[in-house]
């Protein structure tokens, strides 16, 4: 019983993992196609003009309630990584779920 309860909680944890990697997936999709369609608008803006459209945008595609896409977890992961205040490209980290 406890090798069927350990392989319950690995395939569990694997879920988890393999449902973040799908945000951060989605999330970077996201911003690729943003920037193809929109790069030469973004790069005229500042980078808080920026960030706050794609925030709008990201808000527009993914807000759980209001969303034409609505997916909480990718709107969160463009939340955190567009709500920061950084001038330079970085990694995304790995995103914890609850």
């Amino acid at each position: 019983m406890s090798e069927h309860a350990d392989m319950n909680e690995a395939l569990a944890a694997l879920t988890d993992k393999l449902r973040s990697l799908n945000d951060l997936v989605t999330a970077n999709q996201f911003m690729v196609e943003a920037l193809a369609r929109q790069g030469r608008i973004l790069q005229q803006q500042d980078a808080s003009s920026s960030r706050a459209m794609l925030r709008r945008q990201a808000r527009a595609r993914f807000h759980p309630e209001t969303g034409t896409t609505p997916d909480a977890a990718v709107l969160a992961v463009l939340e955190e990584i567009l709500g920061r205040q950084q001038e330079s490209a970085e990694i995304i980290p790995f995103p914890v779920r609850a």
